[in-house]
């Protein structure tokens, strides 16, 4: 971050920003292509230090956990994130989202409508040569009669929450918090559940997450449909010409040279307009629809499933060693008395998932069952498995780090390590 300095602007410019006569201005650069604009009050002498009062990484700081934290505290300031060429900002008053901002295209207010199925690809292509650089982008949809006032409403703080929801689907990156009351600038202030937005992007980078594996699929192709490439412009044009006839997800991100995720959400974007489709090889290829998507998403549950239970029994193996004793089938292990216990009040809360499920007495867990029960679930099937099981492997977790004849937890749980991945992160 680099040292304040005073700038001088002239009195139609104050007026603009609203300045009193004691006040000044004085810039600092924050990160690349991002200038923070602070008031000095000359008189009082008032003036913010500028320096972030949280800076993280949220490959360590998880932003879910930080988010949280601002609103149970009713915290007010302003969060920016950025990696690579991404730059978003998230305001926050009282613990509540008011305002965000992105300069990505894919979370412009026009994909946004469009993914949201308010506006259609015409209309936003027709929008977009009306629109002047001085203009409010919304306006130019009202005054085409593409949106209503109250539409327009909605959608900006449909695309506000777009962006937030975006920022858990990253792969890396670093935030910085200024504390503080700062007022974004547009006309429009909201207040948005902070806590939702954080639940919402959670599942919105699960699903970003499941897409992204089916596009890696060494057997799936990218190609272009024909009829669309003059209505495409910007980043997801760059993309239907790096798809051409026919390319893997790979091969167009390294043409790119685009992160994933990014490339991700736009190839969502070029299918929802029919302007790109997915292939599957080898011949005869077929294309792609929504219910190869969700096959890939009961493969993905059944993957999950089976690491999961695996990682109970390995995680239960561990501790049973460590109780002492004997352990066969007239005589299971302690721990499985404990376990079931455990088991128990997670079937209170889960009972259409976990009801008549019981420990083997060698401590194991029928995965055929709970694939079958979870491939069944309504809502958020992932989140409920996670929600079941993760309380079994979080108790054993707890044993193994808190046993008395466990000298080096860490190194089991160590030894652990790529079956908890599997697991879901475990």
């Amino acid at each position: 971050m680099s040292e304040r300095r005073e700038i001088e602007i002239g009195a139609s410019e104050r007026a603009a920003l609203g300045l009193a006569a004691s006040e000044r201005l004085a810039a600092r650069e924050v990160t690349r292509g991002m200038v923070l604009l602070e008031r000095i009050d000359c008189e009082t002498k008032t003036v913010d230090a500028g320096i972030p009062a949280l800076r993280f990484d949220i490959a360590v700081l998880p932003l879910a956990s930080v988010l949280n934290a601002m609103h149970d505290a009713r915290k007010s300031g302003l969060l920016r994130y950025s990696w690579r060429e991404h730059e978003k900002a998230v305001y926050l008053h009282r613990g509540e989202v008011v305002f965000a901002s992105s300069n990505q295209r894919v979370d412009r207010l026009g994909e946004c409508l469009l993914r949201a199925g308010v506006i259609s690809l015409d209309q936003l292509r027709e929008a977009e040569r009306c629109f002047s650089p001085s203009e409010r982008f919304g306006k130019v949809l009202v005054e085409r009669g593409f949106l209503t006032p109250r539409e327009l409403w909605n959608g900006v703080k449909y695309q506000v929450e777009e962006i937030v929801r975006s920022l858990f689907a990253m792969p890396g990156g670093t935030v910085c918090f200024w504390e503080g009351d700062v007022q974004p600038d547009n006309v429009v202030r909201l207040s948005l559940e902070t806590s939702r937005l954080v639940s919402e992007g959670i599942q919105r980078s699960e699903e970003l997450r499941k897409f992204l594996a089916v596009l890696e699929d060494g057997r799936v192709r990218l190609a272009t449909v024909y009829g669309f490439h003059d209505t495409l412009a910007g980043s997801e044009r760059a993309i239907a010409d790096a798809v051409g006839a026919e390319r893997s997800f790979g091969e167009v991100c390294a043409a790119l040279d685009v992160d994933r995720e990014s490339a991700a959400r736009s190839i969502q974007l070029l299918r929802l307009v029919g302007a790109v489709k997915l292939m599957r090889l080898p011949e005869p290829a077929g294309v792609l629809d929504e219910s190869d998507l969700s096959h890939a998403d009961d493969e993905e549950l059944r993957r999950r499933v089976g690491a999961m239970v695996k990682l109970v029994a390995e995680m239960r193996g561990q501790v049973a060693a460590a109780d002492g004793g004997r352990e066969d089938a007239d005589q299971p292990a302690e721990v499985n008395e404990r376990l079931s216990r455990v088991l128990d009040d997670a079937t209170g809360r889960f009972p259409a998932l976990l009801t008549g499920i019981s420990l083997s007495p060698s401590g194991s867990l029928d995965p055929d069952i709970l694939v079958d029960r979870a491939l069944k679930l309504p809502g958020d099937r992932e989140e409920q498995l996670i929600g079941s099981l993760g309380e079994l492997i979080a108790y054993l977790e707890f044993e193994i780090k808190n046993h008395p004849a466990i000298d080096d937890p860490d190194r089991i749980l160590a030894g652990l390590d790529s079956l908890r991945r599997e697991a879901g992160g475990y």
